[in-house]
């Protein structure tokens, strides 16, 4: 899956899976979790979107790597 973003703060506006682009309609939830500053550090700020299928999804950029993921529950 890829995370299309927009502007400085990289809200995500897109998701591409399986080659088809689903338009992200509305942002439900928006966290951030900064963990394990003194191993490996875990930093990301999650979303919680409903995508134009009428489907919730769970995405999240990795904040110490800039890279996007989708949260498989």
């Amino acid at each position: 899956m890829k995370i299309v973003t927009r502007g400085q703060a990289k809200a995500p506006i897109a998701l591409i899976e399986h080659g088809c682009r689903r338009r992200i309609v509305s942002v439900q939830d928006s966290w951030r979790i900064d963990d394990e500053w003194w191993r490996n550090p875990i930093s990301r700020h999650y979303y919680q979107v409903m995508v134009d299928d009428d489907s919730l999804r769970t995405v999240y950029r990795d904040l110490t790597d800039d890279v996007w993921w989708a949260q498989n529950y």
